[in-house]
């Protein structure tokens, strides 16, 4: 008997020691990501950052890009607005949004963008002999075969009674999508934007020569921008100093423009998550929880439920994988399988040492140590599901508390 408890000490130390060997090989090998130096802050023009805080997470996702600015930068930046040469004023209005594909993350748009602006654009565009929508872009297209990313309603701008220009245009297509609260899935939020930027070939277009000023009043969202299975959750708009660490050998310090970002933000709904993700795996751990409930002579069914369960939490989560693109790191539910896992494999660990323990409790001779044995187990098999519902419910609370704020 001692010498099978000193193999069964020698065994379990060996995993725990290859445990610890694979988690430091992993960690040696990791790859660390390499951030750019490009950044967005929000600008002190005026915008209309309308989600409804009482939607986000708690974890404090927004659509908000970059750093907020200082009132001493806000009061400079405003001196800049003012002092601009050129301000074009950029409204959004999306007539439809649809196919959204969280594996790329991509979505699909269609809409009206406008712009009005003032006499000394206008010499300029005319002396580059250039058109308006050929000096913008949405940079955050992802279809390169598609008609003009602006296409023009009408042959020219239009001259305004005040003497500014103005002028409509379509636009329709595909958009990268880079913020979404993949950390939280299922109980997630993604914002769909919109971005448009300057297209500078001469260098005399940056953020301290054109301001882009979002039309807050008219900009807006149509009739069928939305996505079915998803909760809309509002829209926004607001100017951004979009800074590049490259001047584009245009000689100088780098470069920053001007970058007006329209967005709509869709949420997923916490019950549709809870009963179509959650709620089978609850199922499973449920029949965790009960398999010392089996009577303890019928050792081959008990030793079967942790095993289904395994193959089922396997297939059950391969399935929700594949509507995600490839996170560098582990959302809440992939957090909530990883403790479902450790449960069934301690689960199939006690079934097979307990069998073990009732075939020597066969060839005991002493009843009273026969006796003994036979309370403990008893006394395991009744405060298994205690154990399990309390160190698995602080395990994933632990993953939620534990996700890092605003992601």
């Amino acid at each position: 008997m001692r010498k099978q408890k000193r193999w069964n000490l020698v065994a379990i130390g060996s995993v725990v020691l290859a445990m610890i060997l694979a988690l430091l090989a992993i960690g040696g090998i990791d790859v660390e990501q390499v951030r750019g130096r490009d950044a967005l802050r929000l600008s002190a023009s005026a915008r209309a950052l309308i989600t409804d805080p009482g939607a986000l997470l708690p974890g404090g996702w927004s659509t908000l890009r970059g750093d907020l600015l200082s009132d001493a930068e806000a009061r400079v930046d405003q001196l800049e607005l003012e002092r601009a040469v050129h301000r074009v004023q950029v409204g959004v209005y999306a007539n439809t949004t649809s196919e959204l594909d969280l594996s790329v993350p991509s979505y699909a748009s269609s809409g009206y963008v406008w712009m009005r602006w003032d006499q000394p654009l206008q010499r300029y565009l005319e002396a580059s002999q250039a058109t308006i929508d050929q000096r913008f872009r949405l940079i955050n297209t992802l279809i390169t075969d598609a008609p003009p990313q602006l296409e023009p309603v009408g042959v020219a701008p239009e001259r305004l009674p005040d003497g500014s220009y103005y002028q409509l245009f379509s636009y329709r297509g595909r958009y990268y999508l880079d913020r979404a609260s993949f950390r939280h899935y299922p109980f997630m939020s993604v914002s769909l934007p919109l971005a448009l930027e300057v297209d500078d070939v001469d260098g005399e277009l940056d953020y301290s020569q054109l301001r882009l000023e979002p039309d807050v009043r008219n900009s807006g969202m149509g009739l069928f921008a939305h996505i079915i299975g998803w909760l809309n959750r509002g829209w926004s708009i607001a100017e951004y100093r979009h800074h590049y660490a490259s001047n584009f050998g245009l000689g100088g310090d780098e470069s920053e423009y001007s970058l007006l970002l329209f967005e709509i933000s869709f949420g997923t709904s916490s019950w549709a998550a809870f009963w179509r993700l959650l709620l089978p795996l609850a199922v499973l751990m449920a029949m965790v929880l009960l398999v010392f409930k089996v009577r303890p002579d019928e050792q081959d069914a008990r030793a079967s439920i942790p095993v289904t369960v395994l193959l089922t939490l396997v297939f059950l989560q391969q399935a929700y994988r594949e509507n995600l693109p490839d996170l560098p790191f582990l959302t809440f539910l992939d957090q909530v399988y990883v403790v479902a896992y450790v449960i069934t494999l301690v689960a199939f660990v006690l079934v097979i040492w307990i069998g073990r323990r009732y075939a020597d409790m066969e060839a005991m001779e002493d009843s009273t140590a026969r006796h003994d044995l036979q309370e403990r187990l008893d006394h395991l098999d009744n405060s298994w599901p205690l154990v399990v519902v309390a160190s698995g419910g602080v395990a994933v609370t632990m993953a939620w508390m534990l996700i890092p704020a605003g992601t």
